[in-house]
């Protein structure tokens, strides 16, 4: 199970002061009280659960993870912030960031994507449905957005926010946070950003001294030691072409800007085929889509590249034991517990 750094359990934990005792929170994941050791870690699944817990005292007017986010410094992520600080643009600060946040961020990946004069940062993980990922995911844009005020201004704003997920109770904090319209629903969870935004200088910005930190970072995390991104990123292209059909091996590489053969000896070196990340994107995008939007089986199944809905459920239900119909219901139904959990809470409170 992937793990989350103690890091980001305490940075919540301090900005819960006063939705619950401290040491009972580090007890809930297991850690020391005050733990400051960044090797130390968690499951994910006990992080989801920590936010899943602040989220309930905090109900309806959710934002502690918002503060946590705000909190957030470059000086924080090493080298990794250092050369996101000194970058001359923000362009040149994501440059690469894709690969690098990997090393703090173990849940999940970030894809650019330009689309004209629109930038995508996109966050894309296989995460369970549950409150604590959706939060974790609003936390994780917003601290882009963070870093993204201390390199240019402290009132810099994006051009829109994109979740796939509907509002965690009321929208106030997190779109005061942000500081621009807030989408949800939406096909991603992704930052919105114009190009002028991209390259506009950032104020303290020094090419200079961006180019050590970049040539350091390079040193540190070479291509050879990310090739679980690369299969990621293998993973999510496939994932946005299944549509029209099952893509080939020269198609992705093409989209990924490398040469197919350099993507298969990549795949080889890890013991993968191209027929295994296929079957893992269609895994990610049909259990997304069957639990995150209202599309038919029928719908998902050509989403999916399927030839047909019986293949998709013959397929799903070798893979995960139960029908596709049944996921979806069991999903629904497990949904349904953490509101109801937060309004006894906020009821509790209340009394």
């Amino acid at each position: 199970m992937p793990q989350i750094s103690s890091f980001f359990v305490r940075k919540n934990i301090e900005q819960a002061q006063g939705l619950a005792d401290a040491a009972e929170l580090y007890a809930l994941v297991g850690l020391e009280p005050g733990c400051s050791d960044p090797s130390a870690t968690i499951d994910s699944s006990d992080y989801f659960a920590l936010l899943e817990a602040l989220a309930a005292r905090e109900a309806p007017d959710v934002g502690f993870h918002m503060r946590t986010s705000a909190s957030m410094r470059c000086e924080e992520y090493g080298a990794v912030g250092l050369a996101w600080k000194s970058a001359p643009t923000l362009r040149h600060s994501f440059s690469r960031m894709d690969r690098y946040s990997r090393q703090y961020n173990k849940i999940a990946a970030f894809l650019q994507e330009e689309d004209g004069e629109l930038i995508r940062w996109t966050h894309v993980a296989a995460t369970p449905p549950r409150l604590g990922s959706r939060l974790s995911t609003e936390a994780a844009l917003g601290t882009f957005i963070s870093l993204c005020r201390e390199a240019t201004s402290p009132d810099f704003a994006p051009e829109g926010v994109e979740f796939r997920h509907q509002p965690i109770g009321t929208t106030g904090a997190v779109e005061a946070y942000f500081g621009c319209p807030v989408r949800y629903g939406a096909e991603r969870d992704a930052l919105v950003f114009t190009a002028s935004q991209f390259d506009a200088p950032n104020t303290i910005g020094d090419e200079s001294i961006w180019r050590f930190f970049s040539s350091h970072l390079q040193e540190i995390f070479p291509d050879r030691q990310d090739t679980d991104f690369v299969d990621r990123q293998v993973v999510v292209e496939i994932a946005n072409v299944l549509s029209n059909g099952v893509p080939t091996l020269q198609q992705i590489a093409d989209r990924l800007n490398i040469g197919s053969r350099t993507l298969q000896r990549r795949l080889s070196e890890r013991g993968l085929t191209f027929q295994d990340l296929i079957d893992e994107a269609r895994r990610r995008l049909t259990r997304k889509l069957l639990a995150n939007t209202r599309y038919s089986l029928a719908e998902i199944a050509y989403l999916a590249g399927f030839s047909d809905q019986s293949a998709f459920t013959r397929a799903f239900k070798r893979c995960f034991g139960q029908t596709p119909r049944a996921y979806r219901e069991e999903v629904l139904a497990g949904a349904s517990v953490i509101p109801r959990e937060m309004a006894n809470m906020q009821e509790t409170r209340a009394e």
